[in-house]
């Protein structure tokens, strides 16, 4: 395949997810509006559900599918997104906080989000190092209790969540969905099929993407190196991220952080359960580096939560996060 047909390929697939995204913020705001939901709830609870359905199917089939190495590849799933959210995911939607300032759709440069987020953000400082105990401690027992610990954790943090919503969408647009379908009085159950419909197009277009990047880093001889550093951020949090930034855009803070550390949780709970219960779990020098990284960096994002407002340095310190870990990691290889 040709360069041209490549970079069509990137095109259409970033269309598709910028779309997807529109889509699917469009149909939350809907139904947290409608429902009387909160931001923070719709933020950190049903957004990161959503989204990490895709890795969710990766997870399972890796699992299924692929003995030895299906649990290694399961694994990594588990450890890397909490490490890209943390990460990758912060300087990009600074870039876009840059760029709505420049463009006139935002009033400045930082984060304001509510109070209410300081809880997700905690029990994810938390409890994340707690997936490193049943790889030091080789026990059965401790694998499956510290399993079930952290699914009950999660649901005790749904219902903490639901209890502290934060403030409810007010100024919320009908489904774009129902621009084209006019169904009387069903305009919820509209808003629900267009978030379906929606993370569908999000899937295709991301994966569509990072296909045509893979392609086009070989045909341009880019090194195993960079391209493992360009494609691997792509393919796991490049749904999430185009929510946040649109929500960004939007002036709704509170849901874009909350996606994002919604996502977080999901992974320092459910995840990290089912591979404790579905896995060998055996965590790599590299896997620790990780969730070092993780947690020094989320110790900071509490300290901005509790002031309300996330300024520039959390993008500054996310690269450094994961500069440095690709360092060490290549250093020790």
């Amino acid at each position: 395949m040709g360069i041209v047909n490549l970079i069509t390929l990137i095109i259409i697939g970033v269309a598709l997810t910028f779309t997807g995204g529109l889509l699917i913020t469009n149909a939350l705001e809907y139904i947290g509006g409608r429902s009387r939901i909160g931001e923070s709830f719709i933020g950190a609870i049903i957004s990161p559900i959503l989204t990490s359905m895709p890795e969710l199917i990766v997870f399972a089939v890796a699992l299924y599918l692929g003995g030895e190495s299906g649990q290694d590849i399961g694994i990594g799933t588990v450890m890397g997104e909490p490490f890209m959210v943390s990460t990758i995911v912060f300087p990009f939607l600074f870039l876009f906080v840059i760029i709505g300032k420049l463009l006139g759709v935002r009033d400045d440069m930082v984060l304001e989000v509510n109070k209410e987020l300081i809880i997700p953000y905690i029990l994810f400082t938390a409890l994340y190092p707690t997936i490193l105990l049943p790889a030091i401690i080789s026990s059965i027992i401790v694998k499956y209790i510290v399993a079930s610990l952290l699914i009950l954790t999660y649901l005790i943090y749904v219902r903490v969540m639901y209890s502290f919503q934060g403030l409810t969408i007010e100024d919320y647009e009908e489904p774009y969905l129902s621009l084209i379908i006019s169904i009387n009085g069903r305009k919820l159950a509209l808003a629900f099929t267009q978030a379906a419909l929606a993370l569908v197009i999000l899937i295709v277009g991301s994966r569509l993407m990072v296909y045509a990047i893979n392609e086009a880093s070989i045909l341009l001889s880019i090194n195993a190196l960079s391209l493992t550093i360009v494609i691997v951020p792509l393919a796991t949090i490049l749904p999430e991220s185009i929510i946040a930034v649109i929500w960004v855009l939007r002036n709704r803070d509170t849901m874009a952080v909350a996606a994002l550390v919604g996502e977080k949780v999901l992974y320092s709970t459910i995840y990290p359960a089912l591979g404790l219960l579905l896995t060998h779990w055996r965590l790599t020098l590299g896997a620790l580096l990780s969730v070092a990284v993780v947690e020094a960096i989320s110790v900071i994002i509490i300290y901005h939560i509790v002031r309300r407002r996330l300024t520039l340095d959390v993008a500054v310190l996310g690269l450094i996060g994961y500069a440095s870990y690709i360092i060490l990691v290549f250093h020790l290889a």
